[in-house]
């Protein structure tokens, strides 16, 4: 082992960092893929060093036990893994997936009541529109919402929970907490993701409505119809509660005052060059890294070598 090992994962957290804090010059819809991506890659990086660390360590504690290792799994300089490295990437290693698998099932339970709750208008005062995805899914709304809003208003949150759906938001969402359940140094990497999605939807909306302040207005009158956090501790949500962060967003959840602002400005190029060009190039990049912690060069060698020496 040498401080190699840990490069390719230092390199994608520096990205994430610098991702997560300065504004991507695209459109909202790349930008969005261009973090989704980057966030997914980073945490599966993250998981990848540290299970090939522990496996590393696993036989330096017990070299009888490395001969039931596949080759390609251990690190080729032999260095014995010091328990100062070892321990806690085993230990990191295990609590990080322990993490993925709760926040995992949380978000299936979330989306599960979601779907339940679709067939009819939520009866709470509180003005809440949620997409769900799935099959059974849909746009769930509150009676409240119902009341607020007139009806060419409604049609701007339908407007923008459908693109929700029809772009599958909810799998950039899901990359994004992921990220930030493993790593809590990605948080401003996926405050970004989420502002960048919802930041997707109000221009799909805008574009099918026509009228950019009208979208604006309709965000900020529901964003103002909420009701103040409550101090202390947070209620469990009850039968009218709304999905929790995760792979569910809420009309008026992420980044008002940005959403608001932006689109009283102009409409943003679509940048259907610069886009696709600059989201290749960090999936390649960012693929290349994650690679490297896998061990997948050494496994795809690996794999060839015995080919090759069947023939």
């Amino acid at each position: 082992m040498s401080w190699f090992t840990f490069l390719p994962l230092a390199v994608m957290l520096a990205l994430s960092a610098v991702l997560g804090r300065v504004p991507v010059p695209l459109h909202p819809s790349w930008s969005a893929r261009l973090l989704a991506t980057t966030g997914a890659m980073t945490a599966v990086a993250a998981l990848g060093t540290g299970v090939f660390v522990a496996i590393n360590y696993g036989a330096t504690l017990t070299p009888s036990a490395a001969a039931h290792v596949p080759e390609w799994a251990l690190f080729g300089d032999d260095r014995p893994v010091p328990d100062v490295v070892g321990l806690p990437a085993a230990l990191l290693t295990a609590a990080g997936l322990l993490v993925a698998g709760r926040a995992a099932l949380r978000w299936a339970r979330e989306l599960r009541a979601a779907r339940s709750r679709a067939r009819a208008p939520l009866e709470t005062e509180v003005p809440i529109a949620v997409a769900v995805p799935g099959r059974h899914g849909g746009v769930l709304l509150s009676r409240g919402l119902l009341r607020r809003l007139a009806s060419d208003e409604l049609h701007v949150v339908f407007q923008h929970e459908t693109s929700h759906l029809r772009h599958r938001h909810h799998r950039y969402l899901a990359s994004g907490a992921l990220a930030r359940a493993l790593l809590p140094a990605l948080r401003p990497l996926d405050r970004r993701l989420r502002l960048a999605v919802e930041r997707w939807a109000d221009e799909d909306a805008a574009e099918a409505v026509g009228d950019r302040a009208f979208v604006a207005r309709t965000i900020a009158k529901v964003a103002l119809a909420h009701p103040p956090a409550a101090p202390g501790p947070a209620a469990a949500p009850g039968p009218a509660a709304a999905p929790g962060p995760g792979p569910a967003a809420a009309f008026a959840e992420s980044g008002v005052i940005e959403r608001v602002e932006a689109l009283l400005d102009a409409p943003p190029a679509k940048n259907s060059v610069t886009g696709p060009l600059l989201f290749m190039g960090n999936g390649v990049v960012t693929s290349t890294l994650t690679a490297a912690t896998l061990q997948l060069d050494h496994a795809v060698a690996s794999g060839l070598l015995a080919l090759l020496a069947l023939r």
